[in-house]
């Protein structure tokens, strides 16, 4: 596919937008298929975010570094367009132990979400602690039990295994929020989309305010292309979480998958501005974005720095041809050029 879109001769500039967004698309859809992401979130054993101070790096069963990245003020940590494999990953921060897990990425969907918890140096761990919902307090022994078995399943990356005690939580307390939450994602992860959406429906019914239940829905529903009903659960989850930069993207998701193409650019823009570390696939969406409003200039521009970001890149080779096609076309104002 990709030498024929590669090749095509883009003379005119709507033919030139329309020759480049389907290499864009096909980049996407490929890397999906062959990719991992991996998305994380830090907490003290107090259940708080860790919000400065906390380095994760991701490395192969060899001991050899993959990527390394600060967390963010929330907390949270993002690996994108990872081959699947088998990782270590480690978590270090001042004034807690070192944290290493081991994760599987090579079988099973492609995206993986990760929650940690740090345990405060000399102090022995004593299981993982998380945001505060509101039914956790409510929840019997006998359910908690059960969601401490597969938060333990989850971390060995034991899906099945993690699923059945989620179950069993939440038949013995169906307002389980957090139980909800965690077993719509496994659902996700198996792609069984309409238990999931049905579970986290349920978390949200039960808690309006359990922030992880709107990420995890409005994820779903956009991966499931139901843009219109993603954004008011996004924009929800962004009222109660308005520093979590993930909203946005999503939004951005959702907007550009309306065909709203200036909200799009809000969006990615918002998101862009407020991640302490942006990842570079946001550069290839808002160029995505301007190529559709024929905005030649911006595009090019959002490409540079997709570049000097991942200069070896997944979508380097790539962005480098569109934006030759782009020079020899003549939709640039004087002086771009190919860097």
């Amino acid at each position: 596919m990709f030498p024929d879109l590669l090749h095509c001769v883009c003379r005119a500039a709507i033919r030139l937008a329309a020759c480049s967004l389907l290499v864009l698309f096909a980049l996407t859809q490929a890397s999906a298929q062959q990719d991992a992401q991996l998305y994380g979130r830090v907490r003290t054993d107090q259940g708080v975010a860790l919000k400065s101070g906390g380095v994760v790096r991701l490395e192969t069963e060899e001991h050899e570094r993959v990527a390394e990245q600060p967390i963010n003020t929330d907390g949270e940590f993002y690996f994108l367009h990872i081959p699947k494999k088998r990782y270590l990953l480690i978590v270090t921060a001042e004034g807690f132990e070192t944290y290493q897990q081991a994760l599987d990425l090579a079988e099973g969907p492609s995206q993986y979400n990760v929650n940690i918890t740090l345990t405060p140096a000399g102090k022995t761990a004593q299981g993982k602690a998380a945001a505060p919902a509101l039914s956790d307090a409510q929840a019997p022994k006998e359910a908690r039990r059960e969601y401490e078995k597969a938060e333990k399943a989850l971390a060995a990356r034991k899906l099945g295994e993690a699923r059945e005690h989620l179950e069993k939580a939440v038949v013995q307390y169906p307002c389980y929020a957090r139980a909800q939450t965690d077993l719509g994602m496994v659902y996700s992860q198996q792609q069984d989309y309409a238990k999931s959406e049905a579970a986290l429906r349920k978390s949200l019914s039960c808690d309006p305010g359990y922030v992880d239940a709107y990420a995890e829905l409005g994820q779903l529903l956009n991966a499931e292309k139901r843009f219109g009903e993603a954004l008011p659960v996004l924009d929800q989850g962004a009222r109660l979480s308005p520093a979590a930069w993930q909203f946005y993207y999503q939004m951005g998701v959702a907007q550009y998958g309306l065909k709203h193409y200036s909200a799009a650019e809000s969006e990615y823009l918002k998101a862009e501005s407020m991640s302490s570390n942006p990842p570079a696939d946001l550069d290839v969406k808002l160029a995505d974005v301007y190529l559709k409003q024929g905005a030649f200039d911006k595009a090019y521009a959002k490409m540079q720095e997709y570049l000097k970001a991942e200069p070896q890149g997944r979508f380097a080779p790539h962005v480098k041809e569109i934006i030759k096609q782009m020079q020899s076309s003549g939709v640039l104002a004087a002086g771009g050029g190919v860097k």
